[in-house]
């Protein structure tokens, strides 16, 4: 079967496409009908992450299920999504099968698309988890930076969904107007800023950065909490003693990814814009995202 994956790491250039053996029919064995790429996976290729080589590279996957064993709950055709959060597990979703533990694996519902849904888990999930490590946003004051991206949607929309919370979006200026006519629609107060110089000093309850901003720690007011979910762009908790700092990673969990799914079923703007490309054309996807300006998901097919 064929796999994208690096044998060496670098540019989008030392991807490629891996011949490797099915995986034996001893668990659930998932056919892959579209795998997402996100920023994880390009900082695995390049080396900023470290990771045994060769690797397969790839965290989000939809696709139906080709061998199910006995008592997983599932049977063969399910259409099914999952992350396997390769760098903790090694198993990358970039492959034509993927054998997974049927624990970390949901149902995809009919209102969605495989390759909607395998737009979804990564920053499904890490939307879900991160929210919940925040203080009660009731009558408090937010920032998320970042709105645009994958992730910033994905957090958005989840917190303009709640009324007693006045939420602010820091996006790019070009995606300003589409926010606007997104939160129209929605109970949350706030407004959409598209210059960081606009976010107030100390002003904010909480400010959650998903799109590396970490000189936003400054908007934070004495007592609040900066929740920054980009690891390489985060601020030096010591500039802001008063504020509490968390740095957020997402961790496996089926009945947070069952909750992204059935969300995005119901809710059409939790669906990313895809850009489909082919397993053989990974290094183009990966060229786009680094060059930026890019909006949506990449999601690779076999």
């Amino acid at each position: 079967m064929k796999a994208v994956g690096i044998t060496r790491t670098g540019g989008p250039e030392v991807l490629g496409l891996l011949d490797l053996p099915e995986p034996d029919h001893d668990g659930l064995v998932i056919q892959v009908a579209a795998a997402a790429v996100n920023p994880v996976d390009l900082a695995t290729r390049s080396g900023l992450i470290p990771t045994a080589l060769p690797a397969v590279l790839g965290w989000d996957l939809a696709g139906t299920v080709a061998h199910a064993p006995g008592g997983s709950g599932f049977t063969a055709g399910d259409r099914v999504m999952a992350t396997t959060a390769q760098l903790g597990t090694g198993v990358g979703s970039m492959s034509e099968y993927v054998r997974f533990d049927p624990a970390y694996v949901v149902r995809v519902p009919d209102a969605l698309s495989l390759t909607d849904a395998a737009a979804l888990p990564l920053a499904g999930v890490t939307a879900v988890q991160a929210l919940r490590r925040t203080p009660d946003r009731t009558g408090r004051r937010v920032l998320l930076v970042g709105a645009q991206g994958s992730l910033g949607g994905q957090l958005a929309l989840r917190l303009l969904d709640e009324p007693a919370t006045r939420t602010d979006l820091l996006v790019r200026h070009d995606d300003g107007d589409t926010w606007r006519e997104l939160r129209a629609g929605r109970p949350g107060e706030g407004a959409v800023l598209t210059d960081p110089a606009a976010a107030e000093a100390k002003a904010y309850d909480v400010v959650v950065d998903a799109g590396g901003a970490p000189d936003l720690i400054e908007a934070v007011c004495p007592g609040g909490m900066f929740l920054t979910l980009t690891p390489f762009s985060a601020p030096d908790p010591a500039r802001r003693p008063d504020v509490e700092f968390t740095l957020h990673g997402v961790q496996l969990n089926r009945d947070d990814l069952a909750e992204v799914a059935d969300r995005a079923a119901r809710d059409a703007g939790l669906r990313q814009r895809t850009t489909i490309l082919p397993f053989a054309d990974a290094h183009e996807a990966h060229r786009r995202l680094e060059a930026g300006g890019f909006r949506g998901k990449f999601v690779l097919v076999p």
